[in-house]
């Protein structure tokens, strides 16, 4: 039996409608932070890594590297950042890696690495990327350019648009929210959990 190129159409815009709103909703992470903060260190280590690997296809997360950090000139840029200088070429580093590596696990792989010792951040970027078969080179021309200035700058920008804006770091959004930042902070999964559809098998 033949039906109608009408109801065909129909049938099929039914058929993709139907497959949209049972599509597996995703979760989007935003961290506010800053290099040299041991608890961001620890949110990166104990907290976004873990997460992000009990579902890397179905988490986007957004690192933004500025954290309370104070622009006191953009001709040339000129900033104080919450640690000394040490932490200003952190920021800018991982400004940088975020600009230039385009894949996700990657890129937090690379970050979660180089935020465990920020003592000297150039070293550290060094070890952690040939560690990870990450190009090096790009990544530290950039911060030591008025590129990596720039990027941190408009770091700066994206973390002045949040509202409420930075009090406590790191600051974390889950789809755009701040609410129950503190469970953010502390258990990020089962937060995720609660917004993905269906849930993966691992959540709580």
């Amino acid at each position: 039996m033949f039906l109608p190129r009408g109801v065909l159409s129909a049938f099929g815009l039914a058929i993709l409608l139907h497959a949209q709103v049972f599509a597996d909703t995703t979760a989007t992470v935003g961290v506010y932070y800053e290099t040299l903060c041991p608890v961001c260190r620890g949110f990166f280590i104990n907290q976004l890594l873990p997460a992000y690997r009990q579902a890397p296809d179905r988490i986007t997360v957004r690192l933004v590297p500025f954290g309370k950090t104070v622009i006191n000139s953009t001709n040339p840029y000129i900033f104080t950042c919450e640690h000394g200088e040490t932490e200003c070429e952190g920021l800018k580093i991982h400004s940088c890696a975020v600009s230039l590596i385009h894949d996700q696990t990657t890129l937090l792989n690379l970050t979660e690495c180089t935020i465990r010792n920020q003592t000297d951040p150039e070293t550290i970027l060094t070890e952690c990327a040939t560690n990870l078969g990450i190009e090096l080179k790009p990544i530290a021309d950039c911060a030591k350019s008025t590129n990596g200035s720039q990027l941190l700058k408009l770091n700066g920008d994206k973390t002045k648009e949040l509202n409420p804006g930075v009090k406590d770091l790191p600051t974390i959004t889950l789809n755009g929210s701040q609410n129950d930042e503190s469970q953010l902070r502390t258990n990020l999964w089962n937060e995720i959990c609660k917004v993905l559809q269906p849930k993966p098998s691992t959540c709580p």
